[in-house]
């Protein structure tokens, strides 16, 4: 089953980074208090991904799909969310 702490949003820009952590505070949502949680990193164009880290248990902005969780859209993330218990 699908949750937004099992998917990974890919991340195209520096205002899609800056919504997601925007939706993260609107929800409450844990995330990463460092200043370069949420940079889209150009030099990793197409490897920016927006994820949930469970040892941490904060939300940030990854270079990379270590984690291996299914790629979702933005859209998608905030269906999930709206269907989640926080």
């Amino acid at each position: 089953m699908l949750t937004i702490y099992n998917t990974t949003v890919p991340v195209k820009d520096q205002d899609q980074a800056d919504r997601l952590k925007q939706i993260c505070i609107d929800y409450g949502l844990p995330i990463w208090d460092d200043k370069d949680a949420f940079k889209f990193l150009y030099v990793f164009e197409n490897s920016n991904f927006f994820c949930f880290e469970e040892k941490d248990k904060e939300f940030f902005i990854l270079s990379d799909n270590r984690y291996n969780k299914t790629e979702i859209t933005e859209q998608q993330f905030i269906e999930l969310l709206k269907d989640t218990r926080l």
